[in-house]
């Protein structure tokens, strides 16, 4: 491998690599042929879980983010380059991680050179010294501010780091203190993950259940929540004053506010600066402090956060009645069945109470071919939506649609018949949670052009949602171009919509579709915000 990278390799490309660590979702590898990056290949059962279009997209960004690229680069193990294996993603490259974010640390086991990660930096002075860590308040405060200036840059670019937790996050103390990010597939690029949003245990936000994960705002509050351990030497505490006998004032303040379970009262990491400039120049340097010979500095067990857990939302008791709209997989079979008789029958019959004839309809010269009477009908299913058939007399059974009735269904008919999904590159066609993705896509893409959407979530947020999607329609083709699992077990499907027109040049729009099982199969339960993308 040589600089630059392209945008995509393949994973025969790579040539010799060697395995340097393993995590929940893969494994990192060293290139033998290119030591400045390293692959991670994503674990097989997360392979059909990784949003493709998403993680191009961060790829995109390292390459055009312009004079923000180097800094970028700088401070994030990024990804640089999509890798796949026969025509599926598999991983991607990305920088590896520079020795200044290594420390050599005194361990249990013995001394040994690990990742600097800052869950090392927030326990007690008697750990440190113990680990041979030395690091004074002014050093904290550095660290504190190039990390408040890194998610600065990073908001700036559209990008929320999410599971912002001390095991994400390393330092560097030598000349000025440096933060460095990894797992940067992890993080949210302009509302969408590559993979379902997560949360290390006690970095948690106040109410995952209600706040949405991977926001400003909720970075915001971890930021926050950095700055009291950092200072206060506790991995667990949340209450601004056990800092207070190390940090300002008025970070505490500071620390105090983005702690507010209120989102937006939370102040962005760009606010704490100027703060964090003028305590950093009252802040002299501390030299460290050596244990007088002989005695023994005092032991205790490294204390470590437990693996990510997955945060699944409390189950609420929804009570959703089964709209019309619901079972298209009816339609094709209605429509067929409305259809064949207009080319084939042409034989009237009575009434199907068997009581009265039926009566002629004035239908326009030659729609029936060389006949001039119109078909009987045989019997329709009942959940078309918006078909109505209308009653007879009392006690009868029901009627057929006539003549208008049925014409007024034939735009219904004509957007789920002649729509088309399809299914983005690098997803398996083939597996059976893409091919009922594409089963639910089809239903709500057919309720979307005919506007009888009806979704589980039927707040004020979602219904708005709902209308700006459907007045871009009626739409001819969706392509699926990511399959997630979200953090409550169901799918999450980014859809891109093309509506009837001139293709790209009428535009397209996106959208990422909450999926909720409904008996053998799925219906869409909410969606997120749609934003105009490029056709596929």
């Amino acid at each position: 491998m040589t600089s630059p990278l392209p945008p995509e390799v393949s994973l025969s490309a790579l040539g010799p690599r060697t395995r340097i660590g393993a995590g929940g979702q893969g494994t990192v590898y060293t290139l033998a042929e290119d030591p400045r990056w390293v692959y991670k290949e994503y674990a097989t059962r997360f392979v059909d879980d990784v949003d493709v279009t998403t993680l191009n997209r961060f790829v995109r960004l390292a390459a055009e983010a312009g004079p923000d690229t180097d800094a970028l680069l700088g401070l994030a193990a990024w990804p640089t380059t999509v890798v796949r294996k026969e025509g599926v993603v598999r991983g991607f490259l990305m920088p590896r991680v520079p020795e200044r974010f290594h420390v050599r640390i005194q361990l249990p086991r013995g001394p040994d050179t690990v990742l600097a990660q800052v869950q090392y930096l927030l326990n007690n002075d008697d750990y440190l010294r113990d680990r041979g860590l030395h690091i004074d308040n002014r050093m904290r405060l550095e660290l504190l501010r190039d990390t408040g200036e890194a998610l600065t840059l990073l908001h700036r670019l559209g990008v929320c780091v999410g599971d912002l937790s001390p095991n994400n996050l390393l330092f560097s103390l030598d000349a000025r203190p440096r933060c460095y990010f990894i797992d940067c597939d992890a993080m949210r690029l302009d509302g969408d993950s590559v993979l379902a949003q997560a949360e290390t245990p006690e970095w948690h936000v106040p109410d995952a259940d209600a706040e949405e994960l991977a926001t400003p705002a909720t970075d915001a509050f971890k930021f926050g929540l950095l700055a009291v351990r950092l200072f206060a030497g506790d991995q667990q505490t949340r209450d601004p004053d056990a800092a207070r006998r190390r940090l300002d004032r008025h970070l505490v303040l500071l620390a105090g506010r983005s702690l507010d379970p209120a989102p937006d009262r939370r102040p962005a990491p760009q606010q704490w600066l100027d703060t964090l400039d003028r305590s950093i120049q009252r802040t002299p340097p501390t030299p460290p402090v050596t244990p007088p010979a002989g005695q023994e500095p005092p032991r205790q067990e490294t204390s470590r956060p437990s693996p990510v857990r997955r945060i699944v939302p409390k189950p609420r008791a929804v009570v959703r009645p089964q709209p019309a709209g619901r079972g298209w997989g009816l339609l094709v079979a209605a429509a067929v069945a409305a259809i064949v008789p207009l080319v084939g029958v042409i034989n009237a019959t009575s009434d199907p109470s068997g009581t009265s004839p039926r009566t002629r309809q004035n239908l326009p010269t030659g729609y029936w071919g060389n006949s001039d009477r119109p078909p009987d009908y045989p019997g329709l299913p009942t959940r078309i939506p918006g078909l109505v058939l209308p009653t007879g007399a009392a006690g009868r059974t029901p009627g057929y649609p006539t003549y208008p009735d049925l014409a007024s269904r034939l735009p219904l008919i004509r957007a789920c018949l002649f729509s088309e999904v399809t299914v983005g590159r690098g997803l398996n066609a083939a597996s059976a949670r893409t091919k009922a993705a594409v089963s639910t896509v089809d239903t709500f893409l057919c309720s979307l052009s005919n506007k009888t959407v009806s979704l589980d979530d039927r707040s004020k947020t979602q219904t708005a949602r709902v209308a700006t999607l459907t007045g871009k329609g009626p739409f001819r083709a969706a392509t699926i171009i990511g399959i997630r699992t979200a953090a409550s077990g169901s799918p999450q499907v980014n859809v891109v919509f093309e509506p009837v027109g001139d293709g790209a040049s009428s535009g397209c729009w996106r959208s990422r579709l909450s999926l909720v099982k409904d008996g053998d199969g799925y219906h869409v339960g909410s969606l997120s915000a749609p934003v105009r993308a490029s056709c596929p």
